[in-house]
């Protein structure tokens, strides 16, 4: 758990999950999340980039700038990457992990497995995107949430139409379909698959991952669901890639009922694919190249 006197306004998100006024507030910019510095890191974000060489060092910039005075670390698992992402994220002091199998998972694993044998006292891990879609901001209501008690804690961007306009009409769908289908799966309905989430280090650990590209996300809240696990949605933006090519949302439609296959068939693996969750699972990533800073 996240220290008692962590100066997070607790009072001012007692309406969070309601939408407008969580809304209004965040549009503060003052409304930042403060933390006393303490010796040990409180919690670490999770960066998965492959090819992101012109996007990673204005996203690391903007998030230091929003984490001043937190307690953190940010690791940046680079996956199959062709291009400079690796070195820029050094540059900007991160920790990096590299792999060469290319996928979300592959890159949130090897970034895992690097603060597992340097950093394992870490509370948990926020995902992050490296594209700059993810806002920092809203990283405060979901250290917030997580004081609460929660063991998960995810970004939701379709209910708010000021999203919509980046989010093309047939990935807010998709998205809305996909937590559906984690209802009917498990009894749980989720209003997004969002990137941008929390999962306290104990939980991750007990899921037991083992989706390495685009079933990563859908898996980890099924099985979060089956364990009965703490699970809080909080609103957050959506923003405009910085630069380079989109791989998941806004792409065609014939791209997206692709990948919207991979997903839901790894949503039902993780339900019914013949292991229970906390069982021991193939480490795919065991030595990844590190630096650490």
């Amino acid at each position: 758990m996240l220290p008692q006197n962590h100066s997070v306004n607790l009072a001012k998100l007692t309406e969070l999950g309601r939408g407008n006024y969580f809304w209004r507030r965040l549009q503060s910019p003052g409304y930042l999340l403060t933390m006393p510095t303490e010796p040990s890191p409180r919690f670490a974000v999770i960066i998965p980039a492959c090819d992101e060489e012109p996007c990673l060092g204005a996203v690391l910039d903007e998030l230091r700038a929003a984490l001043a005075g937190c307690s953190y670390l940010i690791a940046v698992g680079v996956n199959g990457s062709t291009d400079r992402t690796a070195e820029i994220a050094r540059t900007h002091g991160a920790l990096v992990a590299e792999t060469a199998a290319r996928g979300y998972g592959h890159g949130c694993q090897a970034a895992i497995d690097l603060l597992e044998r340097e950093h394992p006292s870490v509370d948990g891990y926020i995902f992050f995107a490296a594209d700059g879609a993810n806002d920092p901001r809203d990283l405060a209501a979901l250290l917030a949430a997580r004081a609460r008690g929660a063991a998960m804690v995810l970004g939701y961007r379709t209910r708010y139409r000021a999203n919509w306009r980046l989010m093309n009409l047939q990935y807010v769908l998709a998205n809305r379909v996909f937590g559906a289908w984690c209802g009917l799966l498990t009894g749980r309905f989720f209003a997004d698959l969002g990137p941008l989430r929390f999962i306290g280090r104990e939980l991750f650990h007990a899921l037991r991952l083992r989706e390495w590209t685009m079933g990563w996300t859908i898996e980890a809240q099924i099985r979060a669901a089956r364990l009965g696990a703490e699970i809080v949605e909080v609103p957050v933006r959506e923003r405009q890639r910085i630069a380079g090519e989109q791989k998941v949302s806004r792409v065609s439609l014939r791209r997206t009922f692709s990948i919207g296959g991979k997903i839901l068939a790894a949503g039902f693996r993780a339900r019914f694919g013949g292991y229970a969750p906390g069982e021991k699972s193939e480490i795919r990533n065991p030595k990844p190249e590190t630096i650490s800073k």
